[in-house]
């Protein structure tokens, strides 16, 4: 009797994460706190719109077109995190999960 108990129990877990999940991804900070894709493109319009453009090819202020950049996902963790030139540091403004769901989201403008 114990493993139909057994079995009930891990098939209704099962379903439960399963139901629970909005099938949407996103990245996990240290503490667990999931960015999704909607949080990552909210943080992308707010915080780097205004040089980059919604599709990442506004190029304000000499800033470099997104959709033909050539770099690695760490890379551009590194570069939001530290800033370079006249782009912002965002270290201590946005926590790591955002930065790398952000650096994430720019791989959606590449060509």
């Amino acid at each position: 009797m114990r493993p139909r108990v057994l079995l009930s129990g891990l098939t209704l877990a099962a379903l439960l994460i399963g139901c629970g999940s909005s099938g949407e991804s996103g990245v996990a900070d240290d503490a667990g706190q999931l960015v999704s894709e909607a949080e990552a493109r909210a943080l992308y319009i707010r915080k780097c719109s205004l040089c980059h453009g919604e599709d990442g090819k506004l190029m304000a202020s000499k800033s470099p077109d997104l959709s033909v950049s050539t770099m690695t996902l760490a890379e551009r963790v590194a570069l939001i995190t530290y800033g370079k030139g006249t782009m912002p540091a965002q270290k201590g403004i946005l926590n790591k999960a955002e930065i790398t769901a952000v650096a994430r989201y720019i791989d959606r403008f590449r060509d």
